[in-house]
């Protein structure tokens, strides 16, 4: 008997000692099944934070390069806008009117400067300052013509003329092209206009002060 119990206490013990490893087997498995469960969920939440809503069923790709297009055109646009006010907002000091232009000549090739070069031939500047008369440009839109590179543009904007005793308003389109260029502080957006020219101007009317 003495035998019989000797064995059937160890049986216990050996019993007792296999479901505490089959607890701590199943308690270790539900803590690692767990840290993977919560592991996957913050995964999936980075990952679902770096996805863009596709528009219109657009590939990630597409919807990306989509992006990159709008933001060209929207600094094309504001470089043009950029460089007609500098060219044409002028007042009737010599010295801040070579300011202006020069900061315009920074923004474009030696078409602009050939511009402003037959004007100051023609006197138009000198006329300007000894006259008293400021220039305001007011861009309205500035519209891509085609979606090719260069970027060929067309300006629309409205050019006041401003005496002591009037303001004549003129209708003003000018077309130009841009590329690439090197970013710098004198040219942000990396851009330079070319083959600047103006096919309209036209006088709208003009009106007492």
């Amino acid at each position: 008997m003495g035998k019989i119990e000797l064995m059937t206490r160890d049986i216990e013990k050996s019993f007792k000692g296999l479901s505490r490893l089959a607890v701590v087997s199943v308690v270790m498995s539900l803590v690692f099944a767990t840290v993977v469960g919560v592991a996957a969920l913050v995964y999936a939440e980075k990952q679902r934070e770096k996805i863009y809503v596709l528009d219109q069923g657009k590939s990630l790709l597409l919807a990306l390069q989509t992006d990159a297009v709008m933001s060209k055109e929207i600094e094309v646009k504001d470089h043009v806008t950029r460089f007609h006010e500098l060219m044409f907002t002028l007042s009737p000091q010599k010295q801040t009117i070579q300011e202006n232009l020069d900061r315009a000549f920074n923004l474009a090739d030696r078409s602009a400067y050939e511009y402003s070069q037959d004007l100051a031939e023609k006197g138009y500047y000198s006329r300007l300052v000894s006259a008293n008369i400021s220039q305001q440009m007011m861009v309205d839109s500035v519209v891509f013509q085609g979606n090719g590179y260069p970027y060929q543009v067309r300006t629309y904007a409205r050019q006041y003329v401003v005496r002591e005793s009037n303001i004549s308003e003129y209708s003003f389109v000018s077309e130009c092209q841009l590329i690439n260029s090197s970013r710098s502080d004198v040219n942000p957006h990396g851009l330079l206009i070319e083959k600047f020219k103006m096919t309209e101007n036209n006088l709208i009317e003009t009106r007492k002060r």
